[in-house]
């Protein structure tokens, strides 16, 4: 496929981010993807079909690769993140103006994501077959062109299951805990950002991800959970931007954003400066008239979702049989569990914002049958802080060149070393080397990559750990006990987690780390859904009458640890964290109405 020159202009245009400061003449809503009528879905289907073919797939997936090393593992991950998807859904849109890109929520799935029907032959497909390749859903048939020929792959991390990922519980307490972005990010990224990705394997294991559809509805959750917690304490939470880039270089609202080199801070509020879009969750804002560049901003109002709902779905047992017609997001409904089922130690521990006065205002008892007014009621948003309309250049990013276009080489199953022009422009150096087609992906060097310029130390090529994508025993497609060069907690992790912060371990005998599992043993060990049962304990959840007891969440892999180049100490202590939250959930007795039909 041949890129054209009004392609590549309308690319770069976006790119540019020459529209950012725009008004937003229209407001985009996006929706849970089981939420879309059918006449909405095959929209949806249709143009990522269009987007396929037309090479946009093939392009937002090059562009993915290209920075792969720069926008994972520190802040660019939620503004990048933001920017990306809605450029995404920008050139989607030119195809068909009533595209509205749908999210997944994926939380309300965490027990078994694989009974899903968002993971069925209606919406995004099933698992891939024996040669990994899937066969139905809206991506079938199609032949993916980056960054070679070929069907979108997917190795679910269970055979034709997926192990429970995390709770929307989990995830509610890491939005309660965190009180500066850097906290979210890590809390999220290192949970169920890379958790899905594992999970489904495949395209999403890979630098070029969003090649599967999956991606883009994955994305637009995260970015969800992003505007939620921005709006759960706006005066603290809304305009926070702490931390650091990929080079550790401070970052602010005026920093460039790679790839745009638009401010941060145009990504922060929604409904303005192109990010025209809001969720249906109810977290919008009233859309401004102005860029929040150069000027100091208003206040303004959140609009929420009514208290009038449609009825929720019954609850048999304490969990939800079917959770496809749920009016409202998972971590959602779940604030309302938490604040009547908990005891306060839990409380305390694990969601100290809703012992601060920010619980949802429900009364005791079994939940109603439809959603409570509290957690809807209008903020007000702080006042934008003010940066000056001069921007500073963009910091160099030498591992990454600019990714003005590429070219499919047809026939020979990957790119040829073709002139450095006809790939990057004729500025830049670079080219991909030579894949035999029948090979995989090649692990080649930095310079074939990247150009001589390139530092090497935060470069990835398109290769999986060992170097080849060709079958099911590939690398990619084991799971974390399969993984060669598991991570085993060696050294001494003391001044690196800089994550959510720790739980106390002193609030109770009961509710402590004491029982957390062994730091020694989480990545060398096999995945067991339910810690070992001691049926004379009283942290005992068949002991408490759990009929679902919440299971623990698969941990990351080696290899998905090492493709990130995350902190493997920083990872061990955040999954010991998220393995401690299950016992206290299970120990207090609490049901999570989305623990049903998670295996053991």
């Amino acid at each position: 496929m041949k890129i054209t020159t009004a392609f590549i202009a309308l690319a770069a245009l976006i790119g540019a981010g020459v529209d950012a400061q725009a008004n937003c003449p229209s407001i985009t809503v996006r929706k849970e993807v089981r939420s879309l009528s059918p006449t909405e879905w095959n929209t949806v289907s249709s143009v990522v079909r269009t987007m396929s073919n037309s090479g946009w797939l093939g392009w937002f997936a090059h562009i993915h690769n290209q920075y792969f090393g720069v926008i994972h593992g520190n802040e660019f991950f939620f503004p990048w993140h933001r920017r990306f998807v809605r450029d995404f859904e920008s050139i989607a849109q030119q195809i068909d103006r009533n595209f509205a890109l749908p999210y997944w929520d994926e939380l309300r799935d965490f027990a078994n994501p694989a009974a899903s029907e968002v993971l069925s032959a209606r919406l995004l497909g099933t698992n891939g077959q024996g040669d990994g390749c899937v066969r139905d859903g809206n991506q079938a048939g199609l032949t993916l062109n980056y960054p070679n020929n070929h069907c979108l792959r997917r190795r679910y991390n269970a055979g034709n299951r997926i192990n429970a990922w995390y709770s929307p519980e989990f995830i509610q307490s890491v939005l309660s805990r965190s009180t500066r972005m850097s906290q979210l990010r890590s809390g999220i990224e290192f949970s169920l950002h890379g958790a899905v990705h594992l999970a489904i394997g495949g395209d999403m294991m890979e630098n070029y991800s969003p090649n599967d559809f999956i991606f883009w509805l994955h994305h637009a959750n995260i970015d969800r959970i992003w505007s939620v917690w921005q709006t759960m304490n706006p005066n603290q939470n809304f305009w926070s931007m702490d931390g650091v880039d990929n080079n550790g270089r401070p970052m602010g609202y005026g920093t460039p954003i790679p790839h745009y080199n638009d401010p941060v801070i145009n990504t922060m509020r929604l409904g303005v400066n192109n990010m025209c879009f809001f969720y249906d969750n109810g977290n919008s804002i009233t859309s401004g008239r102005r860029s929040l560049l150069g000027r100091r901003g208003t206040k303004k109002c959140i609009p929420r979702l009514p208290a009038t709902l449609p009825p929720l779905p019954p609850l048999v047992d304490g969990v939800f049989n079917n959770v496809d017609t749920l009016p409202v997001p998972a971590d959602t409904y779940v604030q309302v569990t938490i604040a009547q089922k908990l005891p306060p130690v839990v409380l305390d521990k694990w969601f100290p914002s809703f012992t601060g006065g920010a619980a949802p205002n429900v009364t005791a008892g079994a939940p109603s049958a439809t959603a409570p007014s509290a957690p809807y009621v209008s903020v007000a948003i702080p006042n934008a802080p003010y940066v000056p309309d001069t921007i500073p250049s963009p910091p160099a990013y030498s591992n990454v060149p600019p990714p003005y276009s590429y070219s499919t080489v047809p026939n020979n199953g990957g790119y040829s070393t073709v002139s450095d022009s006809s790939v990057y422009g004729s500025s830049n150096s670079g080219s991909y080397s030579t894949v035999p087609s029948n090979s995989g992906y090649s692990t080649a060097s930095d310079s074939s990559v990247y150009g001589s310029s390139s530092s090497g130390s935060n470069s990835y090529s398109t290769n999986t750990e060992n170097g080849s994508y060709s079958s099911a025993s590939d690398s990619s497609y084991k799971t974390s006990a399969e993984q060669d060069g598991e991570y085993s907690s060696s050294g001494s992790s003391s001044g690196l987690y800089t994550g959510s912060p720790l739980p106390s371990d002193s609030v109770s005998s009961l509710y402590n780390s004491s029982a957390a599992p062994s730091s020694s043993s989480v990545y060398s060990e096999e995945y067991h859904a339910f810690d070992p049962v001691d049926e004379s304990a009283p942290q005992d959840p068949v002991a408490k009458g759990l009929k679902y007891p919440m299971p623990n969440p698969f941990p990351m892999t080696a290899h998905f640890i090492k493709m990130h180049n995350y902190p493997a100490d920083q990872i061990h202590k955040e999954y010991l964290i998220a393995r401690e939250f299950v016992q206290d959930m299970n120990a207090a007795g609490y049901q999570s109405p989305f623990a049903k039909g998670a295996a053991a």
